[in-house]
């Protein structure tokens, strides 16, 4: 399964947002001063993916009331 990339609109948050995601179990990279590629390795498929990272970043981004993350689409 390859990685799904999540942008996010403040390049100072994604380092947090690197670091919150490993802490779920997902493998994360840095891909850009705005974006990570995540792999959840737990995930059947990429649907299961999609809807399980897009459920950690609503999370996170209830701790961060001025960020916004979202997966690219496809």
């Amino acid at each position: 399964m390859r990685p799904l990339t999540v942008n996010v609109n403040r390049p100072e948050l994604v380092d947090d947002l690197v670091r919150v995601l490993r802490q779920s179990g997902c493998r994360v990279r840095r891909t850009g001063p705005w974006s990570c590629a995540v792999e959840h390795v737990d995930a059947v498929d990429e649907n299961e993916a999609r809807v399980e990272v897009t459920f950690f970043l609503r999370a996170w981004q209830a701790h961060h009331a001025c960020a916004q993350a979202a997966v690219a689409p496809a």
